[in-house]
Parts: C-alpha cells; structure tokens; sequence
C-alpha cells in the first residue's frame, strides 16, 4: 500500500464526499470518485476536429404516428 500527502484544502473538500462517517475512509472516497471518473470517461468521445468543423446534423426524427379518430359520446348528468 501506498501513503501520500494531501493539502489541507483537498483535504477538507475529500470530506465533503464522505456519505457515510462511520465506514467511509480517504480510500473509500477516492475510490467512489475514480469509478465516478471512469464511467464518464467511457461516455465521452475523441476531438475530432474534421467532424467539428461540419455543421450539426439533426438527429432524424421519428415517423409522426396517428391515432385512429374515434367519436366519442359525452354524457353529462
């Protein structure tokens, strides 16, 4: 295992993660915040700067669906 320093200040905002007092560590909080990172991390994607110099393309947008007219009798009492 490892030991590092951390400064007070990062310290202090490490605690501000803390869910639970009783159980949760430095280690526990750094370990939340990396899986927090990794799944971020596997929703971005590469700059690519030939796709961003073209224009947005709108998403295509679903066929409109009708629903069959029916009457309706409205009775009021």
């Amino acid at each position: 295992m490892r030991t590092f320093k951390v400064s007070d200040e990062l310290y202090e905002q490490l605690k501000s993660f803390v869910v639970d007092p009783f159980d949760d560590t430095p280690e526990a909080v750094i370990e939340r915040l990396v899986e927090i990172v990794n799944k971020a991390k596997s929703r971005w994607s590469p700059f690519d700067p030939e796709v961003a110099s073209q224009e947005p393309q709108q998403p295509p947008r679903p066929p409109e669906q009708t629903l069959p007219q029916t009457e309706e009798e409205v009775v009021l009492l």
